[in-house]
């Protein structure tokens, strides 16, 4: 059975987001920093700041000096959570097989679907006009027989809209793109392609054999080899239950003052403390990563005896590994706790238990969490997650 698969992407998805929030960002080079830093690199690149010359990854002192107009916007968690949960309910009415993906792009498998909604160019535009109305975002739609040169297609164009690409016709589309737009083709790659082989477009990419490949690319011969031939078998998976609880956060302003990242850390500790027991789940290894301003990373981990869901138990940890982890004297960018190794929650504390949560704590925990359910999670904080 031939397949339709959907590839949707909003273009600069935080900033198409702000747009709807507030209009007078609209027609306007636009970016998204992590902080006005001059160090601060940008994430999110709008049409008309990509004009001008700017590109996700550029410091903000060179963007600034490239385009003095540009208006820096910081990260919203909170709104990108709110459009990507509003377009995972805008699509699921169109088929049950949605695989989300970073940025504002998704795919869609509609086989079997023809009869019942039509051929996936009529969906694709039906979609693209929904969106426009429900959620004021524009976008473009990559219609295909598998998710690789749907992908391709709704790169290709530059305006929202539909690519269509005929049933059959996968490798004679891609075939006179260049090798960048195949998965797996970054700038090292390309280079090493451009210099060993003079290979600049995926049709003479394709008129190689993978034993050629392999001396280029090595193990990853056989996997290119037929992306160049437009093949993919992958399916649409929609999400499954998450194997990992994951917090970041990406301060304002560097700094290395432990005051400061402690509470930071201790909110990012609450924070995964309140995701495992809306799961279910306790953490039975937890890891800190910390990223400097010179783009230095360090990393700790620690695995525990018994799982843990509890926010000071959490904290504890991870203080611990804080001061483990902080061994240059380099301002802090960013902070990211990992909770791993997820498993089913105690069901009730152990009567002689000499270690772990007491009774006591856990039933302050709980009546935290239904404060924070009702009003959010400023309506009660501890004193160690405020700094000075």
């Amino acid at each position: 059975m031939e397949r339709d698969i959907l590839h949707l992407a909003v273009p600069a998805f935080a900033v198409s987001l702000a747009r709807v929030v507030d209009a007078s960002l609209r027609e306007r080079p636009v970016a998204v920093a992590a902080g006005h830093s001059e160090r601060a690199l940008l994430q999110c690149v709008s049409h008309e700041a990509a004009a001008e010359g700017l590109h996700e990854g550029m410091p903000v002192h060179r963007a600034k000096r490239i385009c003095p107009a540009l208006q820096l916007l910081l990260p919203d968690p909170r709104l990108l959570a709110r459009g990507n949960r509003a377009l995972l309910e805008l699509v699921s009415g169109y088929s049950p097989l949605v695989e989300p993906n970073v940025g504002g792009r998704l795919f869609l498998d509609l086989t079997g679907c023809r009869r019942l909604l039509g051929p996936g160019r009529d969906v694709a535009a039906r979609l693209e006009k929904e969106m426009a109305r429900r959620l004021r975002l524009t976008g473009t739609v990559g219609v295909a027989g598998n998710k690789l040169v749907a992908r391709i297609a709704a790169g290709c164009l530059e305006r929202p809209g539909v690519c269509d690409v005929l049933r059959g016709a996968e490798r004679s589309f891609i075939a006179p793109l260049p090798v960048a737009v195949l998965p797996g083709i970054g700038p090292a790659r390309q280079a090493a392609l451009l210099r060993d082989l003079n290979l600049r477009f995926v049709q003479e990419l394709a008129a190689l054999s993978a034993p050629q490949l392999r001396l280029v690319v090595g193990p990853f011969a056989p996997l290119l080899h037929q992306r160049a031939n437009g093949i993919d078998p992958s399916p649409v998976r929609p999400p499954q239950a998450a194997r990992e609880v994951v917090e970041e956060s990406f301060l304002a302003r560097e700094d290395n003052d432990d005051e400061v990242l402690l509470a930071e850390l201790c909110r990012l500790a609450e924070t995964c403390g309140q995701r495992l027991r809306r799961l279910g789940r306790g953490a039975g290894e937890l890891r800190l990563g910390l990223v400097y301003v010179d783009g230095v990373s360090s990393k700790r981990g620690v695995v525990f005896a018994a799982p843990r869901d509890q926010d000071l138990d959490l904290y504890a940890a991870a203080e611990a590994l804080f001061q483990a982890a902080c061994e240059r004297r380099v301002r802090v960018r960013g902070l990211r706790l990992e909770c791993a190794r997820l498993s089913a929650a105690a069901a009730q504390i152990e009567l002689f238990a000499t270690t772990g949560p007491s009774p006591r704590q856990v039933s302050l925990q709980r009546s935290l969490d239904q404060l924070r359910a009702k009003y959010g999670m400023a309506a009660v904080q501890r004193g160690r997650a405020l700094s000075a």
